[in-house]
């Protein structure tokens, strides 16, 4: 913000910009006229831009370097996760941090992060749950219950249902109308 023109800035331009456009929408002034002077305004903005010494520096910046090319890396969130990425974008050079996944967290159920690489990946959570991919692995393992075998049993239990005639707001509502008769 300290890089933006102080006027441009300012709500004072903006009220001013709004009542120049009532004045067009009402036939009081030329909607040419207010084009030209906004083409010459973002003029003098794009100059002043250009001849400024003020350096811009970004809030995300990384004490790693770039592999590549030497610069510091930015630190982004992207899609899937967080990731650190080279300013310079003819290098490209990307690399991920943290992947968001599909895995839940078994304190809080939300969705786990994988951080690391290797060896040393785990899973983490915004509660304080920390698990490495080893344990987390294991754990599942001795769980036995993937979700397609719970899919598979509710898909059972409702064939049964239906063979059975068993429909649990059919029950409820033969004792409710046994309760009325009484």
């Amino acid at each position: 913000m300290s890089l933006v023109p102080e006027d441009l800035r300012s709500a004072e331009l903006t009220a001013k910009w709004e009542l120049e456009l009532a004045l067009i929408s009402k036939g009081h002034t030329q909607k040419a006229d207010f084009i030209k002077q906004m083409r010459d305004y973002a003029s003098k903005l794009v100059n002043d831009v250009a001849t400024s010494n003020a350096k811009y520096t970004h809030d995300n910046l990384t004490r790693d370097k770039c592999p590549d090319c030497g610069k510091f890396l930015l630190e982004v969130s992207g899609k899937k996760g967080k990731m650190l990425v080279c300013p310079d974008r003819e290098c490209g050079y990307r690399k991920n941090l943290a992947l968001q996944t599909n895995a839940r967290c078994p304190n809080c159920n939300k969705k786990l992060e994988m951080r690391g690489e290797g060896e040393k990946r785990m899973f983490v959570c915004k509660c304080g749950f920390r698990e490495r991919l080893g344990d987390f692995e294991k754990r599942k393992k001795e769980s036995g219950a993937s979700k397609r075998d719970t899919e598979n049993y509710l898909r059972d239990q409702n064939k049964q249902n239906k063979k059975e005639g068993n429909f649990a707001l059919a029950a409820e509502l033969a004792k409710w109308m046994e309760q009325q008769g009484e």
